[in-house]
């Protein structure tokens, strides 16, 4: 599976919701696992279309390590 550009994960909530098209079909179109779709479609309802903008956090091994040296 690729990775979905922004543009993709519009297409797909738009498709689920305003055209009623569901897990498999969007599964074949797109390549992407039934329930990543459901959770993809749900972050989007939860919290809109601009959870889309965030991009991921990335940490450091030794921000890793201090992090769990504090919870110990």
């Amino acid at each position: 599976m690729s990775k979905l550009t922004k543009q993709d994960k519009i297409h797909i909530f738009e498709e689920w919701t305003l055209e009623d098209k569901r897990g498999t079909y969007l599964n074949k179109k797109y390549g992407v696992n039934i329930a990543n779709i459901n959770y993809l479609v749900s972050l989007i309802k939860m919290h809109g279309l601009s959870i889309l903008d965030k991009s991921y956090a990335h940490y450091s091994k030794e921000f890793k390590e201090q992090a769990i040296k504090r919870v110990l």
